[in-house]
C-alpha cells in the first residue's frame, strides 16, 4: 500500500512543478507579448531599420522687385556608419586633420554602436574633395541643403538666419519658417544583424514656398549705407532707420546697427541679431508732441493758430517744473510745434485731459502691437491712467513716461501723411507654393484721424523742417515734413535721468505734397552732438534724396531744376548722341546751369568713369567712394548714367543709373 501511494504522491508533485512552470512561461509571454510589446518591437526596430531625415529646400526670398535676398544651395555632409569603419582609430585621426573636429569626439562616434552618424554637417566643396580623396571605409556624403544670402549683411534683422537643422532662428526666417521650410521627407534604410543595409525607401521632402517682400533692395542699400556712416560717425550705441510707404504700410527698408551676416551668424553676439525696430523700446521724446496736438486738434481744443502763453520757458504741473530748451513768450500752436516748446505742448495736453489723452495714444497704436509680419514686436510701455502720477500728463505730453518702438513712430507720422489711416505694417506681399498656387497680401487700414487734423498737422510738420528745428532735414527739390526728438535716458544707477546718455531722433515724409516715404531715425546714445536736429534729421535727408531720385519722383519744390558742370570739350570731339533714360533726363548744364551758382568753382574735381556693365551694389559703392551721389532705377547692371563718362564735375554731384537685368 505504501509502494502504490509513493509514486502516485511523486506524480502530483511533478504535475505541480509542471503546471507552475506552465504559469511562469505563460506569464512571461504575456509580459513580453502584451506588456512589453511595444518597447520591445521599437527595439528591434532600433537594429533592423534606420529612419533618416531628409530636409527639403528652403523657398527663396526675394525683394519686391524679383531679387534674391536668401536662397538655399546643395551642399553635402559627411556621415559614418560605424559597423562599416575599418580602423576607426586611424579614420578619426584622417578625419580631425581634414575637419578640424578633435580626435576624440570623432573616435566617440566611430565606435558608436548606432547604425548611423553625423561627422560633420554642411561641408564646403575643398573639405568633400579633401575627405573623398582619403578614400575612408565607412565615412559617406549626404545631400543636405544650406542657406546662404548673396547679400551678406544687407537687411539682415529683417531676414534672419537659419540653423543647421535649417530651422528660422529670427526675421522673416523664423516668422515664415513653416511655408518657407518646406515638407521633410524621410529615407528609410533596413538593416541586417551586422548592421549594414540591405535596403532603402525614400519619401521625397517638398520644396519650401517662396517669399516676395515689400523691400526694395536698392532703397536697402541707400538706408544702410548712410546708417553705416551716421554710426561711424556718431559713435553711438545703436543705430535703427524704418522706411515706410505710407499709403500701405509696406516696409520699402528696415536696418539697424551693429548689424550681423546670416552666412556667419554665430560669429556674432546674439544681441545683434536681434531687431532693435520692433523689440526697441524708448522714450519718443519731442517726436510724440505730434500725438498730443492731434488729439487736440481732432477734439476740435484748439486751432492752429490759437495762442499760447509759455510762461518764458518753465511750468510747474504736479510738484515737477518742466523747462522749455528757451524761454518763450506768447507762441500759436504752429510755432509750438516749430520750435518744439514743452510749455506749449504741456498746456495743450491739460486742454485735452488725461483719460481723452489716453484714448488717442491707444488709437493711434501705442502700447499695442503693429502686428507686423515679424517675430519679437514688442508692445512698448503704456501706463493706465489709474498709474498716472499728478504730473504724467505733462511728462506723456512731451514723450517722457512712455515706451515705443520706431516701428510704432513710423506708423504714426504715415498716418499723419497719407491723411489719417493707420496702416498694418507689412513685409511679406506674397507668398508663392512649389506648385504655383501663391496668397497675396493686401494692405489693410483703419482711418484713426481726420483728413483736416491730418492735414493741420502736415502743414505744421512741414513749418518744423522750413523755420523750425529741423531744417537740416531739408531735401533738395523736394517738401519736407517731420519732427525732431532727443530724449534722455534713465541711468541705470540713479533711476534717474542721465546728462550725458540720450536718444536722437526723427520721424518724417516726403514730398509732402503726395508723400513716398515715411521714415524714422532712431540713434541710440551719440557721442557729441547728440539733438535730433543735429545728428538723426541729416541722416532723413540724405536718404530722401537719394531715394526719391531713384524712384524718379517729381519734384514738388516749384521751379527746382537739378545741375551739375561739364568740363569743356578740349579734344574736339563729336559729342556722343544725347540720350534719356526711362524716368531720366539729361540736363543741359551749359543752358540750365546758372554762372553765379559756379563762380570760383574749379572744373576737372572729378572725372565720371564709364560705369556700364558694372552690377548695381558695385556702382553705387564705387560712385559714392568717388564722392558722387548715385540713384538707381530698376536693378541688374548699368546700361545707361547720367552724367556721361568722361564728364568733370564737382563733388556730390548726382549720378543717376538705370539698370537691366537683360
Amino acid at each position: 500500500m505504501r509502494r502504490e501511494k509513493l509514486p502516485a504522491r511523486r506524480l502530483r508533485v511533478l504535475v505541480a512543478i509542471m503546471a507552475i512552470w506552465a504559469l511562469g512561461i505563460g506569464a512571461r509571454l504575456y509580459y513580453l507579448q502584451v506588456v512589453a510589446s511595444a518597447s520591445y518591437v521599437q527595439k528591434a526596430a532600433q537594429h533592423q531599420q534606420q529612419v533618416i531625415k531628409i530636409t527639403p529646400r528652403r523657398g527663396d526670398i526675394l525683394d519686391r522687385d524679383g531679387n534674391a535676398l536668401a536662397v538655399s544651395l546643395q551642399v553635402n555632409s559627411v556621415s559614418a556608419r560605424p559597423s562599416e569603419v575599418k580602423e576607426a582609430e586611424g579614420t578619426a585621426r584622417t578625419l580631425s586633420k581634414l575637419t578640424g573636429i578633435p580626435y576624440g569626439e570623432l573616435l566617440r562616434k566611430l565606435t558608436s554602436p548606432s547604425p548611423f552618424v553625423w561627422i560633420k554637417r554642411k561641408v564646403s566643396a575643398q573639405e568633400r574633395r579633401a575627405i573623398e580623396k582619403a578614400n575612408l571605409a565607412g565615412i559617406n556624403f549626404e545631400n543636405e541643403f544650406r542657406r546662404f544670402y548673396p547679400n551678406r549683411e544687407l537687411a539682415s534683422h529683417l531676414l534672419g538666419y537659419v540653423d543647421i537643422d535649417e530651422e528660422g532662428g529670427t526675421g522673416l526666417e523664423r516668422s515664415y519658417n513653416g511655408p518657407v521650410r518646406g515638407q521633410p521627407g524621410q529615407l528609410l534604410q533596413l538593416l541586417d544583424a551586422h548592421g549594414k543595409s540591405y535596403q532603402r525607401k525614400q519619401q521625397v521632402p517638398q520644396a519650401g514656398a517662396a517669399l516676395t517682400t515689400t523691400i526694395d533692395r536698392a532703397t536697402q542699400y541707400i538706408v544702410e549705407k548712410e546708417l553705416r556712416a551716421a554710426f561711424e560717425k556718431t559713435q553711438a550705441t545703436a543705430i535703427s532707420i524704418v522706411v515706410m510707404d505710407p499709403n500701405s504700410g509696406a516696409i520699402l527698408a528696415m536696418a539697424s546697427a551693429p548689424s550681423f551676416n546670416p552666412n556667419e551668424y554665430a560669429q556674432s553676439p546674439s544681441s545683434s541679431w536681434i531687431n532693435p525696430s520692433v523689440s526697441l523700446i524708448y522714450e519718443p521724446g519731442s517726436t510724440f508732441k505730434m500725438v498730443t496736438i492731434a488729439a487736440a486738434l481732432e477734439e476740435g481744443l484748439i486751432t492752429p493758430d490759437e495762442l499760447f502763453y509759455c510762461e518764458n520757458g518753465a511750468i510747474v504741473v504736479g510738484g515737477r517744473r518742466i523747462k522749455d530748451h528757451k524761454p518763450y513768450g506768447v507762441l500759436s500752436v504752429r510755432e509750438i510745434m516749430q520750435n518744439s516748446s514743452n510749455v506749449g505742448t504741456i498746456k495743450i495736453a491739460l486742454k485735452v485731459g488725461e483719460e481723452k489723452l489716453k484714448s488717442y495714444i491707444d488709437r493711434y497704436g501705442f502700447g499695442q502691437k503693429t502686428s507686423i509680419d515679424l517675430p519679437a514686436e514688442v508692445v512698448g510701455l503704456v501706463r493706465d491712467t489709474s498709474n498716472w502720477s499728478k504730473n504724467s500728463i505733462a511728462s506723456i505730453a512731451i514723450g517722457q513716461e512712455i515706451g515705443v518702438t520706431p516701428l510704432q513712430i513710423a506708423s504714426m507720422v504715415s498716418t499723419v501723411a497719407n491723411g489719417g489711416i493707420r496702416y498694418k505694417p507689412y513685409v511679406v506681399q506674397k507668398i508663392q507654393d512649389p506648385n504655383g498656387a501663391s496668397i497675396e497680401i493686401k494692405p489693410n487700414g483703419t482711418r484713426v484721424m481726420s483728413q483736416t487734423t491730418a492735414n493741420q498737422l502736415r502743414d505744421m510738420l512741414e513749418d518744423v523742417v522750413t523755420d523750425g528745428t529741423a531744417k537740416t532735414s531739408k531735401v533738395e527739390g523736394y517738401r519736407a515734413a517731420g519732427k525732431t526728438g532727443t530724449a534722455q535716458k534713465i541711468d541705470p544707477e540713479t533711476r534717474r535721468y542721465s546728462t550725458s546718455k540720450h536718444i536722437a531722433s526723427f520721424a518724417g515724409f516726403v514730398p509732402v505734397s503726395n508723400p513716398k516715404l515715411a521714415m524714422v531715425v532712431v540713434i541710440d546714445e551719440p557721442r557729441g552732438l547728440y539733438y535730433g536736429g543735429e545728428v538723426a534729421a541729416p541722416v532723413f535727408k540724405r536718404i530722401a534724396e537719394q531715394v526719391l531720385r531713384m524712384k524718379s519722383v517729381v519734384p514738388d519744390v516749384p521751379r527746382y531744376v537739378p545741375h551739375y558742370t561739364v568740363a569743356p570739350d578740349k579734344t574736339k570731339q563729336k559729342p556722343a548722341p544725347r540720350r534719356e533714360g526711362p524716368g531720366f533726363k539729361v540736363w543741359d548744364a551749359t543752358l540750365n546751369a546758372n554762372k553765379d551758382d559756379n563762380a570760383g568753382f574749379e572744373l576737372g574735381e572729378i572725372a565720371v568713369p564709364d560705369f556700364t556693365g558694372r552690377p548695381m551694389l558695385k556702382a553705387l559703392d564705387e560712385s559714392d567712394k568717388l564722392g558722387l551721389d548715385p540713384s538707381a532705377e530698376g536693378s541688374g547692371k548699368v546700361i545707361w548714367q547720367n552724367p556721361p563718362a568722361g564728364t568733370h564735375v564737382r563733388p556730390g554731384t548726382r549720378i543717376q543709373f538705370q539698370l537691366s537685368t537683360r
